[in-house]
């Protein structure tokens, strides 16, 4: 699954599931099993999508 098909599943969670996902992701970040070209991703789709992260979250 290609990075573009994520965030097009990303982008149809539930709030609850979207946040299991970033919880998901910053757990990963702390453990520091993350590439930094990972981080650096996932700093863009959340940067990318912010409006859609915060409609969701409410």
């Amino acid at each position: 699954m290609s990075a573009t098909e994520v965030i097009e599943e990303i982008k149809q969670l539930s709030p609850e599931e979207l946040r299991k996902v970033a919880a998901f992701i910053h757990q990963i970040e702390s453990d520091g099993e993350v590439s930094e070209e990972f981080k650096r991703l996932a700093d863009e789709v959340f940067t990318t999508n912010d409006e859609l992260f915060r409609k969701l979250a409410q």
